[in-house]
C-alpha cells in the first residue's frame, strides 16, 4: 500500500467521522426543536382549555361570531339562555332572528366601534354589548339580563303616572277655587292666596310634564315631513314678549335649502318650546341664536344663549329627571326639572342625537342632530 492510498483512506475515515458527528448534532437540534414545538403546543392547548373553562364559568351569556356569521364559540350560559345546544360551528341566524340584533352586528361591522344596546330575546330583555377584535372581523357578543330591572322600572313608571293622574283633579280644583277667591280677598290674605296659587301652578306643571314624559315612553311617533325652519320661527315667536322684557335679541340663521326632516310635528314643537323656554329663563340679557345647517347627512340645529351657563360637574346629569342645576332660580322661574328629559326622549323617538356644551357664566349651546330620512 503506497503513501497516496494511505492518505486517501485517512481522508475517507475522517469524512465519515465528521459526517457522523454532524448527523448527531443535527439530530440533537431537531429533537430540541421538536421538544420546544411540543411544549409550545401543549402550552397553547392548556391556555385555550383554561380560557374555555373560564368563559364557560361566566354567568353572563357570551358568543363569538366570525366574519361570515358563523358562531365560533358560545359558552354554557348562552346555550342555557337561548335554549339551543351545540351553537358553535353554525350560523347565528339559526338561533337569533331579532332584527335589532342583526342591525347591531351590521353596524359594528360597518363602523368598527363597540356598541351597547337593549334587545328583547327569548322573552327576556338583555343589555347586549358588541365588540370587534382581531383582523378576522370576529365579534364578541355578551348579554346581561335586565328583565327584572325593566319590570321594576315599569312598575315605578306606572305608579308615578297613576299618582299624577290622581293628583291632577284635586290640583285643578285648588287652582280654580283659589282664583275665584282671589277676586274677593284683599290685604294680607291676598298675599297668602297668591303663594298658594303659585305653588298650585308649579305642581300642575310638574304633573303635566310627568304625564307628557310617560306618553313619550309608551308611544311611537308617526313621522311626516316637517319643515324645521318654519317650526323654529313659529315656536320662537311665542317668546317674543318675554325676550323683549329681558332685553334678549333673537338671532336666526336657518339653512333654507335643507329644512325638511321626518318627524312628529307636535312632539318636535314641544321639543323646541322646552329648549327656547330654558334659554330665555336662564338668560337675563344678551342674545339667543338658533342656527340650522347640513352636516354628515344630518340636519344640525344649534340653540346658543349668553345666559348664566351650567357648571361642568352638572353636565353629565343634565338630562336626568328632576335634576335642577340652580334650585332657587328654578323655583322662582317655575322650572320642573323635566324639560330636558322630555327633549332627550323626543330626540330618541326621532332617532336623533342631542349634545350640550356650557361654561358657567358664558352661556349654553344645545346641538340637535336630525336624520334626513326615516
Amino acid at each position: 500500500m503506497n503513501e497516496f492510498t494511505i492518505f486517501l483512506l485517512a481522508l475517507i475515515i475522517m469524512a465519515a467521522i465528521f459526517s457522523h458527528l454532524r448527523a448527531g448534532r443535527f439530530k440533537r437540534m431537531a429533537e430540541s426543536i421538536t421538544l420546544k414545538c411540543d411544549t409550545a403546543m401543549a402550552s397553547a392547548l392548556s391556555a385555550k382549555k383554561s380560557l374555555l373553562e373560564t368563559m364557560n364559568s361566566i354567568s353572563m351569556p357570551c358568543l363569538v361570531v366570525d366574519g361570515q356569521g358563523k358562531v365560533t364559540f358560545a359558552n354554557r350560559a348562552m346555550e342555557i339562555s337561548s335554549g339551543f345546544q351545540g351553537m358553535s360551528g353554525r350560523n347565528y341566524l339559526e338561533f337569533i332572528k331579532e332584527p335589532g340584533f342583526i342591525r347591531a352586528l351590521q353596524d359594528i361591522r360597518r363602523h368598527g366601534k363597540p356598541l351597547d344596546t337593549e334587545i328583547s330575546l327569548w322573552r327576556k330583555v338583555f343589555l347586549v354589548s358588541f365588540s370587534i377584535f382581531g383582523d378576522t372581523g370576529n365579534i364578541l357578543v355578551s348579554l346581561r339580563d335586565v328583565t327584572a330591572e325593566k319590570e321594576v322600572e315599569k312598575i315605578k313608571k306606572e305608579l308615578v303616572t297613576n299618582m299624577s293622574h290622581e293628583l291632577k283633579t284635586p290640583l285643578t280644583a285648588i287652582k280654580g277655587y283659589g282664583e275665584t277667591l282671589r277676586d274677593e280677598v284683599t290685604g294680607e290674605p291676598r298675599k297668602y292666596l297668591d303663594v298658594i296659587l303659585k305653588h298650585a301652578d308649579r305642581l300642575i306643571s310638574i304633573v303635566n310634564d310627568i304625564l307628557s314624559l310617560s306618553g313619550l315612553e309608551e308611544t311611537k311617533p308617526e313621522l311626516v315631513p316637517v319643515d324645521i325652519s318654519d317650526l323654529i320661527r313659529e315656536t320662537s315667536s311665542l317668546f317674543s314678549e318675554k325676550m323683549k322684557k329681558r332685553k334678549i335679541e333673537l338671532i336666526l340663521d336657518l339653512d333654507e335649502s335643507n329644512r325638511i326632516v321626518p318627524g312628529d310635528r307636535f312632539k318636535m314643537e314641544e321639543l323646541f318650546i322646552n329648549l327656547i323656554d330654558n334659554a330665555v329663563r336662564y338668560t337675563d340679557e344678551g342674545n339667543i341664536s338658533i342656527r340650522s345647517f347640513l352636516k354628515d347627512d344630518l340636519l344640525n340645529v344649534t340653540i346658543r344663549d349668553t345666559g348664566i351657563g351650567i357648571p361642568e360637574r352638572s353636565l353629565p346629569r343634565i338630562f336626568e329627571r328632576f335634576y335642577v342645576v340652580d334650585k332657587s332660580r328654578s323655583r322662582e322661574t317655575g322650572g320642573t326639572g323635566l324639560g330636558l328629559s322630555i327633549v332627550k326622549h323626543i330626540m330618541m323617538l326621532h332617532k336623533g342625537n342631542i349634545e350640550i356644551s356650557s361654561r358657567l357664566g358664558s352661556g349654553t349651546e344645545i346641538l340637535l342632530k336630525f336624520p334626513l330620512h326615516s
